[in-house]
């Protein structure tokens, strides 16, 4: 996996109470990332839910019906 750097900002009192848990910062902001982003993603599915109540066919009828207009 290919490794970025990046600066960032953030409140010092925030900065020391992450390292008091960890030495380790890079991989605490690993971990915090991936769970906002885990959160965010399930917020975004979520949101969608009823959306498409009027469809009148289920999912897979629909993504058989999308393919067959793709050929």
């Amino acid at each position: 996996m290919a490794v970025v750097k990046k600066t960032i900002s953030l409140p010092e009192e925030l900065y020391k109470e992450a390292k008091s848990i960890s030495n380790n910062f890079s991989e605490i902001v690993k971990e915090a990332l991936s769970e906002y982003i885990k959160r965010k993603k399930i917020e975004k599915v979520l949101s969608t839910a009823g959306a498409l109540k009027e469809l009148k066919e289920t999912g897979i009828e629909y993504v058989d019906k999308m393919r067959k207009e793709d050929l």
